[in-house]
């Protein structure tokens, strides 16, 4: 579904479902269908933990349901309020938990490594991603979440832009920015 434009103010067509989906079960069930997969792969990249991201998901739709009513278009994009409580339910989460959200992928996240590479090689690859995880850690929030969005998630940018509530071309200067950063705090490790 793209954002049209009518005169000048755009407006959002998810917004428009979500109101509709209040009382109508299938367009709460095209809302699901569309963000389920996005919320997901938003809150997997997160915890780096299928099982919780099932939880949290589970939570942030059963919210978004009980708090439809309160949603409104004129105050922003359906996918920002949506993409807003998965947030909250992550922050409430891993507040309750005590933990912090960002823990090393090697502690929860095991990409399995190919069988022929060796034991040097593999540290070298985890030093390498613990050095790209610590200089993404020193960027602003705004630019490490375009990058996870882009590489990670694999999102284009009109669907970054839809998802954070800001135009794609702002998405496009801010990930060049967030790349030349990044490549700048990797160069000084080196």
């Amino acid at each position: 579904m793209k954002v049209i434009t009518s005169g000048k103010k755009p407006t959002d067509p998810w917004g428009k479902l979500a109101l509709k989906a209040i009382h109508d079960e299938q367009a709460f069930t095209e809302l699901y269908a569309y963000f389920f997969p996005r919320v997901y792969q938003y809150l997997l990249k997160k915890t780096q933990d299928s099982h919780l991201a099932d939880e949290l998901v589970e939570t942030t739709f059963i919210r978004m349901y009980q708090h439809l009513s309160q949603y409104d278009p004129e105050k922003g994009a359906f996918s920002t309020w949506l993409f807003r409580i998965a947030t909250n339910v992550l922050s409430k989460h891993y507040g309750s938990k005590a933990v912090t959200m960002h823990l090393p992928w090697e502690e929860n996240f095991d990409p399995a490594a190919p069988e022929q590479e060796t034991p040097e090689k593999q540290t070298l690859t985890k030093e390498r991603s613990a050095e790209l995880r610590d200089a993404m850690m020193k960027l602003p929030e705004r630019q490490r979440q375009i990058l996870e969005m882009t590489y990670w998630l694999e999102m284009k940018s009109g669907e970054i832009a839809e998802v954070l509530g800001m135009a794609p071309s702002s998405v496009r200067v801010d990930l060049k920015k967030a790349r030349d950063q990044l490549r700048e705090l990797l160069a000084k490790k080196i």
